[in-house]
């Protein structure tokens, strides 16, 4: 098997993939930990132990199948000490150099790896397709993609629980708010104009970023697909994703693992 694990600034994802599933990857079990950056190798090992325990894996069949990509290189010993330590297997990290796509950005390096990541999966599954891909996370991404592969660049804003965070830190008197799909556009509360606000904004700015990245990439045809822990939310409020696909980065991480072994 192979461990795929995405660490994000909010959560950090693992998903298990049979190696002989290689034309059609499907993620074998899959599970999400809250991002901490004070956490120790040992309450790593634990947390990782539970998870394989609840899927009812061997960690023997590791074997040195690890492949990583993180955005928070202040855990990033963490997890090479714990691989190290508990499973006697030094974990891969993911660069930029590492994805097999043509990059036509002004400065590579400043790539996120998952962001890339995400790009390489969408080409090895959309073929020939022009792509937009939108992440949402503690930030939300859109990242281009032509349809003969080459990384375009993008745009970064702020995430939705994001600046649901600020906006509940800044604004005293608003409630705490737990997202939902909105029953209405028009809120009839606070909490109902907050949750559209967010729910049914954000649906609306993805479909206008969408319009202006095609006209600008002068593109007719073109596949949106979303991921990321919110896009299931904010699909429902646009009309122009057209896939969801919540693990995406974690099959980009499983055919860049393809290409390493």
């Amino acid at each position: 098997m192979i461990v795929t694990i995405d660490i994000g600034n909010t959560n950090i994802s693992f998903g298990i993939f049979k190696e002989n599933n290689i034309n059609n990857p499907e993620i074998q079990a899959s599970g999400n930990l809250q991002t901490n950056k004070n956490i120790t190798t040992d309450e790593l090992a634990i947390h990782f132990f539970n998870l394989m325990k609840l899927w009812n894996l061997n960690p023997v069949d590791l074997d040195g199948k690890v492949i990583i990509s993180s955005v928070v290189p202040q855990i990033d010993y963490e997890f090479v000490h714990m691989f190290q330590k508990y499973y006697k297997t030094t974990p891969y990290f993911v660069s930029v150099k590492d994805v097999p796509i043509k990059v036509n950005y002004d400065f590579p390096d400043e790539i996120g790896a998952d962001r890339l990541v995400n790009a390489y999966a969408g080409v090895k599954i959309y073929p020939l397709s022009n792509l937009i891909i939108v992440d949402f996370g503690t930030a939300t991404t859109f990242d281009i993609v032509t349809g003969e592969g080459s990384y375009e660049g993008g745009l970064i804003m702020t995430g939705i629980l994001t600046s649901l965070r600020a906006l509940e830190e800044k604004a005293s008197k608003l409630p705490h708010i737990d997202l939902s799909a909105p029953s209405r556009l028009i809120g009839k509360n606070t909490v109902e104009c907050i949750r559209s606000g967010i729910i049914n904004g954000n649906g609306a700015m993805v479909d206008e970023i969408v319009n202006r990245i095609s006209n600008e990439m002068g593109w007719k045809n073109y596949t949106v697909i979303a991921t990321g822990g919110m896009s299931k939310l904010i699909k429902a409020s646009s009309r122009k994703i057209d896939v969801l696909d919540s693990q995406l980065t974690l099959k980009g991480l499983f055919y860049i693992w393809l290409l390493k072994r």
